[in-house]
């Protein structure tokens, strides 16, 4: 197990942001703990937290009417993320999601609708690491913006973990643009070790 202490030691040499110029795409089913991965990769190394949803969550408040504040305190709570509460229009907040993405959104705009309005975002002096990664149309326009070679797809797994209902996937290197680089890991034990193989994934090209 690596101790946190060595571990924000072994950060502390990096003399540029050790994510300068990347994107690191997490890709995991839900429960895995990716928001709290892209948490300490974010603040141990200035790289930007971004998530693919934001575009979703902004939308389905405007639906909703619901202020931010009351939005999140239901989407938070683990107890009704699968439930249809009648503030979602009887849909439960992943069901809302979903609905907005592929029966709304993507059909109108484009697959590619959520991947533009996150490439936008970006930053590439400090780099990106995003939170929610699962389709890969939304890799392309990312790719057009800081390089296919410079995109870094984390797959990884965690014991009893799936994708179940959610309409999010593994990503495939030959369904993403030529060039973005695959780490496949588990989540299984220390995080501060998982963390570091990211590290040493990105730095290892």
């Amino acid at each position: 197990m690596l101790n946190y202490k060595v571990w924000v030691t072994n950060m502390s040499k990096y003399k540029t942001p050790p994510l300068k110029g990347k994107v690191v795409l997490l890709n995991a089913p839900p429960n895995t703990g990716k928001d709290y991965a892209a948490s300490l990769i974010c603040r141990h190394s200035g790289a930007k937290h971004m998530e693919f949803k934001k575009t979703l969550h902004n939308i389905a408040m405007a639906i909703t009417g619901l202020s931010e504040k009351d939005y999140f305190e239901i989407y938070n709570n683990r107890k009704l993320k699968e439930i249809p509460v009648k503030e979602f229009l009887g849909k439960s907040p992943r069901e809302m999601l979903i609905w907005i993405s592929e029966d709304v959104c993507k059909p109108e705009f484009g697959e590619d609708y959520f991947g533009k309005a996150a490439a936008a975002g970006c930053d590439f002096e400090l780099g990106t690491v995003f939170s929610d990664s699962g389709f890969p149309e939304e890799v392309f326009p990312i790719a057009e913006k800081v390089g296919a070679e410079n995109i870094y797809v984390v797959r990884f797994t965690r014991n009893g973990a799936t994708f179940g209902n959610d309409s999010r996937d593994y990503l495939q290197p030959e369904d993403c643009p030529e060039g973005v680089n695959f780490i496949d890991l588990t989540n299984d034990g220390d995080i501060f070790e998982f963390i570091s193989e990211i590290f040493v994934g990105v730095a290892n090209g």
